[in-house]
Order: structure tokens, then C-alpha cells, then sequence
């Protein structure tokens, strides 16, 4: 298929069929025959979903298909350890007394390749016409020059704070992809993505006015960043948004709740 790349916008250009979610973050999604995963769907019609292959759209040409695989393969080779290349260090972990809440802390991730992942799954999930997300042409632009560019933004400019959601310590609650959803605060607005346990919470801004207990968890431009553990049961909004989407998930959510 032939059209404008939604990157480079060039004209009449090949598109190549884009993952939108790359296809190394549904690496344990997939059943193994047949080969699918589920997506839930929030909204005024909770559903489920699912899948056959990622979800993918005729959004980028081949060259700047080849940009963001750059950033890709950095991302799954740190935070999801393919190919043992993890060159991000766990430096201290930490966890409060009823163990429900947990805290990472890792050094020595590259901030440029980082954080330019973290801005072209953003735009991505932005500009895409298969997932329901706010139109917010401004902050699309700023994000499609600078990723176009090469140029990461300042670590507080659509910073992500990254979080697994877990069932109990070491299980994290995957297997599913559940769709953004947006939430507000300090007047800024806020895009939540869970996938396959970890969960992406998106600040839509470009401006330093969030307080420091939230952007001290981004990506920080020494390299060094916190991810953050959380039970999903101690979270009511986010069981209750998994919950009501997937019904036949109640059982499995039971069992570990006895």
C-alpha cells in the first residue's frame, strides 16, 4: 500500500504494516496453538478481545520502519531482558512491610535510546486509528519532530512512569493487553497502557509543572530510573477496569485471592 509516511511525511512512500505495540512486547501474550493473545477494552461497552497477530497499521515507510526498530530492540534487550543484553543494573530494590508495594531502582540505561522508545510507543498509540485515545494534534507534532530528529526530550516532556502490576510478589498479572485508558491530574492528562503486566503511564505534557514524587520515577537523563511494583487488589480502579472487561477472568482472579 502506497501513501504519506506518518513519520517522515513523505509522499507516496511503501507502507510497511506497523506494529503499533512492537512485536517483541507481546512476546508472552501469544498462546501457543493457536497463536493468539487478548486486548480489553474499556469504556460505555466493556469487552474482550482477541487476536491474532499484533495489532498492526499501514502507518510508516520502510526507512523510518527501520528508526524506531533502533529504539525497539534497545527497550526488549533492557527492561525485557531478549537476548540477555540487559545493560540496565537493578541498583537497589526495595518493599514495604505488607509487601504490596515495591521499588526498583536501575542505573545505566541509555537516556537517548530509552526515552526515544518511550516516545514512539506514545505517538504511536496517539496517531493510530485502531485504539481509542484523545486527539492531541500539538503534542503528536512535538513528538513526531523530535522522534524524526533523533533527539529525546527533556526527561519531564511526556515522561512514563513504568510499573509492574502484580498478583502477589514475583507474579505479575500478564497475559492480556489492556487498552489505554486517560485519567487527570494537576491539570495535566495522563494515558495508561497495560501490557502484559507492565503498565505505561504516559504524562501528556511538554511543560515541568508536576510535582517531583511523580517525575522523580521517569527516566532521569543520568540513565537512571525507578520501576515501580504494585498488587493489583491494592488498586481498586485498576481491578475493577481489568475485572469488568474480562469476565471469564474471575475465576482466576478467585484463586488468588483465597
Amino acid at each position: 500500500m502506497k501513501g504519506q509516511c506518518k513519520l517522515c511525511l513523505k509522499p507516496n512512500q511503501e507502507l510497511r504494516k506497523s506494529h503499533i505495540i512492537p512485536e517483541f512486547m507481546y512476546q508472552k501474550l501469544y498462546d501457543d496453538n493457536p497463536k493468539r493473545y487478548y486486548t480489553l477494552k474499556i469504556g460505555d461497552n466493556n469487552s474482550k478481545r482477541i487476536e491474532q497477530k499484533g495489532i498492526r497499521e499501514n502507518l510508516l515507510c520502510n526507512s523510518c520502519e527501520g528508526l524506531l526498530s533502533e529504539y525497539e530492540n534497545y527497550a526488549s534487550e533492557t527492561i525485557y531482558a531478549k537476548n540477555r543484553k540487559n545493560e540496565a543494573v537493578l541498583k537497589k530494590a526495595n518493599q514495604n512491610v505488607t509487601q504490596t508495594f515495591f521499588l526498583y531502582e536501575f542505573e545505566n540505561f541509555d537516556y537517548a535510546k530509552f526515552k526515544l522508545f518511550e516516545m514512539s510507543l506514545l505517538w504511536r498509540l496517539l496517531i493510530s486509528s485502531k485504539y481509542e485515545t484523545k486527539k492531541i494534534d500539538t503534542h503528536e507534532e512535538k513528538l513526531r519532530q523530535a522522534i524524526l530528529s533523533k533527539k529525546p526530550l527533556k526527561f519531564f516532556q511526556y515522561g512514563c512512569m513504568l510499573q509492574t502490576i502484580l498478583y502477589k510478589k514475583e507474579q505479575i498479572a500478564g497475559g492480556f493487553i489492556l487498552n489505554p485508558f486517560f485519567t487527570k491530574s494537576n491539570d495535566v492528562d495522563f494515558m495508561h497502557i497495560l501490557i502484559d503486566g507492565f503498565m505505561y503511564t504516559f504524562s501528556i505534557t511538554d511543560k515541568q509543572t508536576l510535582p517531583n514524587e511523580i517525575t522523580e520515577n521517569y527516566l532521569q537523563e543520568n540513565g537512571n530510573m525507578n520501576i515501580i511494583g504494585r498488587l493489583i487488589f491494592k488498586d481498586k480502579s485498576l481491578f475493577d477496569k481489568v475485572f469488568k472487561a474480562y469476565e471469564y477472568y474471575k475465576n482466576e482472579i478467585n484463586d488468588f485471592t483465597k
